[in-house]
């Protein structure tokens, strides 16, 4: 998974790193939209010694996204929340992979001066099939057409 992750998406925009804030504000858009059936997320920097980010949902409660410095990216980002959207059981798992697809759609595509349609979905999708990895069905809400009215980054 993490191989096709970054055939998708290496040198692309989404792998620079970014101001915390800026990641803080496209989660924030993302959760907020009305196709967002996951629980409610809080985001924090991870340890400063952290080498990698995570996502972990206690109870009922958010799902807590803390993210390590290097890997304050959009991508980054779109991983956790898809896990945050499965379920703290799904893993990388073929539900997973979708959210992870229904994530990127939604991610992408906030900024309506920069909209990447289904750019990075297809680039992501073409790598989990490349890899023999199956996206499975959403249990969610199909995220919104990215045509449509969005929310500026």
């Amino acid at each position: 998974m993490y191989a096709a992750e970054a055939a998708a998406f290496e040198g692309t925009d989404l792998e620079s790193v970014r101001p915390f804030d800026a990641i803080a504000a496209a989660v924030e858009s993302v959760v907020a939209d009305g196709w967002w059936s996951g629980p409610p997320v809080q985001l924090e920097p991870a340890r400063r010694d952290a080498s990698s980010s995570s996502a972990r949902q206690a109870g009922h409660g958010p799902t807590v996204i803390r993210l390590a410095g290097g890997q304050v990216t959009l991508a980054t980002a779109a991983h956790e929340l898809a896990h945050a959207l499965a379920g703290p059981d799904a893993g990388h798992s073929p539900t997973f992979l979708a959210a992870y697809l229904d994530v990127v759609a939604v991610i992408t595509n906030l900024d309506s001066s920069d909209r990447r349609g289904q750019l990075h979905v297809q680039q992501l999708r073409e790598s989990f099939a490349a890899a023999g990895l199956l996206v499975g069905e959403r249990t969610w809400p199909a995220p919104p057409d990215s045509t449509g009215s969005a929310i500026a980054l």
